[in-house]
């Protein structure tokens, strides 16, 4: 039969990275301070930090754009609050591919000790 006209292929990502681990979540004082174990993706573009009020809350981003290290302090806590956190990690697709959550850590922030 005849030649089959050529055809232009793009491939497309569509594999997310491996789940950030290990998060953990602590309250200082009036900020909460997260740190996880990076996600080992070769095309890893950073991490969203994401964060509820309460335990069952609705998660929301708080970074807007990924972070590209393994910690974040959110200082936008209020005293005696429970937050719950998780983190995803996204890669540099278009669109981004982004990972499943991290384990989920809940916290009760703390007021700023006196004097800071």
């Amino acid at each position: 039969g005849a030649p089959a006209a050529p055809v232009c292929i793009t491939p497309v990502d569509r594999f997310a990275p491996p789940a950030p681990a290990g998060l953990l979540a602590v309250a200082g004082d009036g900020a909460v301070e997260l740190l996880w174990t990076a996600s080992t993706a070769p095309d890893l573009a950073g991490y969203l930090v994401l964060r509820a009020e309460g335990v069952n809350g609705t998660l929301q981003r708080l970074t807007p754009s990924p972070v590209t290290v393994t910690q974040y302090r959110d200082q936008g806590v209020r005293p005696g609050v429970v937050y719950a956190y998780v983190v995803v990690a996204v890669d540099r697709a278009t669109p981004p591919n982004e990972s499943a959550p991290s384990n989920r850590q809940v916290v009760t922030s703390r007021s700023p000790s006196p004097g800071r």
